[in-house]
């Protein structure tokens, strides 16, 4: 029988990553709406780890496994990049909704595969930027609306951190789709065609290559909007910290210190008028419950996704055109 809007989604999750041990656990685990449920690993002992440690009610020998079992509504794919599209493809043929980091898939065809199987299967995806369901975000677009700034012109973002985490790690390898930019630019990429509610019509980028794996250490971006909007972007794996947003209007500007990492701080939005400061001061919030509360009541159909397939076949475009730049040394036009 189908479950009603009151019973909670009851979740598995491929993979025993950290994103998923540091914040994914915790959300399900807050969420009003959310039930954990089943854990999956390549190593069957790792997974019956975690189930005792995290009170998982099961735990799966495979990822197949886990996808088999009726109990569960929905699934989280935090797997290595170059397995997104494979893991979510399947869990939507099993039935599953499905919830699934950054970036969805390493090209626009595989995302445009998954949202055809799950389309055609009946079942919710959606890419998890939990960003989106902060606060500061959503107060952000608000004032963005009001015209608190007036017309946007321009938006500067960058996401940056010093990895120096095993070579051995996915991130480090070009085709498990490691690198900076699906890593962390996407980001600051989801940001500026958010805010500015539309495609970019044109993409510049250039790269700092790792001489040994090939993947992109950092990558800056210009994307070129229509009515003379641009977007300059940044991403690294070898620069020290920064979690940006800035947007400029006719009328003001608008930053953010923790764009995307705000989960455990007091954050503020600040807003420049002339030589007038405005603080908007917004409590540590937990962006990922959020999320994965948002999702649960799209799967009991209580809304819709706040966002889907447009969106993430934009994001997926917006990367392919990136690299293609990068290769060609050329401006790319969508």
């Amino acid at each position: 029988m189908p479950k009603t809007s009151a019973e909670p989604v009851t979740w598995g999750i491929l993979g025993c990553a950290r994103i998923a041990e540091r914040a994914f656990v915790p959300a399900i685990r807050e969420a009003r709406n959310a039930r954990l449920f089943g854990i999956a690993a390549r190593d069957e002992s790792r997974a019956g780890e975690w189930a005792e440690k995290y009170a998982f009610r099961k735990s799966y020998r495979d990822y197949g496994a886990l996808l088999e079992d009726p109990e569960i509504d929905a699934v989280y794919v935090p797997l290595p990049n170059h397995l997104h599209a494979e893991w979510t493809i399947r869990a939507a043929r099993a039935g599953k909704h499905v919830l699934c980091e950054k970036p969805l898939a390493l090209n626009e065809g595989e995302v445009r595969e998954m949202f055809r199987t799950s389309d055609g299967t009946g079942v919710l995806l959606m890419e998890a930027f939990m960003y989106r369901f902060h606060p500061q975000f959503e107060r952000t677009m608000e004032l963005l609306k009001n015209g608190e700034i007036g017309d946007i012109r321009s938006l500067r973002s960058a996401f940056t951190f010093i990895y120096s985490g095993d070579e051995a790690n996915y991130r480090w390898d070009k085709a498990m789709g490691g690198g900076a930019l699906y890593d962390v630019g996407c980001y600051p990429l989801n940001a500026a065609r958010t805010v500015f509610g539309a495609e970019p019509i044109s993409v510049s980028a250039l790269a700092r290559i790792h001489p040994r794996s090939g993947i992109d250490l950092g990558t800056s971006l210009l994307l070129e909007f229509q009515a003379d909007k641009h977007a300059l972007l940044d991403c690294a794996f070898d620069t020290q910290f920064q979690s940006s947003l800035e947007i400029s209007g006719s009328d003001g500007r608008i930053a953010l210190g923790r764009a995307f990492s705000a989960k455990d701080f007091d954050v503020e939005i600040q807003i420049f008028r002339g030589n007038d400061a405005e603080r908007i001061p917004i409590p540590a919030t937990n962006h990922y419950t959020r999320m994965v509360e948002h999702f649960g009541d799209a799967v009991r159909g209580i809304h819709p996704p706040r966002y889907g397939e447009r969106d993430a076949l934009g994001n997926a475009r917006t990367t392919d055109a990136a690299f293609e730049s990068i290769k060609t040394g050329r401006r790319v036009f969508r």
